[in-house]
C-alpha cells in the first residue's frame, strides 16, 4: 500500500532512482556507486519456477548478490577495467523507471518500489530486460542513499551476459 508524503520529499526519494538510471546510462560510474551506502545489499532474485522466486540469498541461487558497497566496487572495476571480455565494449543503455510507489517512510528510511525496462545496444543488437525493484533508502549526512535494492528480472533467460548496467 502506498504512503503519502510532501512533494519535496517525493522528489528527493524518486530523484535517487532517476539519478541511478541516468548515471548508469551515462556511464558515470563514480556517481552511480556513491548512491549506495557502505553496508548496502544488491540482490537480483532468481526464479525457482514459473511463479516462484528464490527467497534466501544465503541458501538459494541468485542472479546477483552483493552485500556491501565494496563488492559493488569490485564488480564495477571488473566491467570497466577492460579485462572482462563480456563487457568489451560496454553496451549503450537506456533505463526507463516508472510506476514508483512509496511503501513506507520514517525520518531516516524510505521503502520504494519501481518497475523498469532497460534497452541495451551492443554489436548492432538491441536487447531488453524488464523487472521491478524494491528499494530501501537511508538518509546519511542529509542525503538519501540506496541501502538495499532487491530486483526481480521478468525475463530471467537473459539474451546476453547480465551485469549491473542491465538492471
Amino acid at each position: 500500500m502506498a504512503v503519502e508524503t510532501d512533494f519535496s520529499t517525493w522528489q528527493a526519494l524518486t530523484g535517487v532512482l532517476n539519478e541511478e538510471a541516468a548515471a548508469l546510462d551515462e556511464q558515470r560510474w563514480d556517481d552511480w556507486v556513491e548512491l549506495f551506502t557502505d553496508d548496502c545489499v544488491y540482490w537480483v532474485q532468481a526464479w525457482q519456477g514459473e511463479h516462484e522466486l528464490a527467497n534466501d540469498p544465503e541458501r538459494d541461487v541468485s542472479l546477483i548478490y552483493m552485500d556491501s558497497k565494496a563488492m559493488i566496487e569490485d564488480r564495477l572495476w571488473r566491467f570497466t577495467s577492460g579485462t572482462a571480455p563480456a563487457a568489451i565494449p560496454l553496451p549503450r543503455t537506456s533505463h526507463l523507471v516508472g510506476t514508483v510507489t512509496l511503501q513506507a517512510l520514517s525520518d531516516n528510511e524510505a521503502q520504494l518500489r519501481s518497475h523498469w525496462q532497460v534497452a541495451a545496444y551492443r554489436f548492432k543488437e538491441l536487447t531488453q530486460t524488464a523487472g521491478r525493484s524494491d528499494y530501501t533508502l537511508r538518509r546519511e549526512s542529509g542525503r538519501w542513499r540506496i541501502a538495499r535494492r532487491r530486483s526481480i528480472l521478468i525475463n530471467d533467460l537473459a539474451q546476453t551476459a547480465l551485469d549491473l548496467y542491465h538492471l
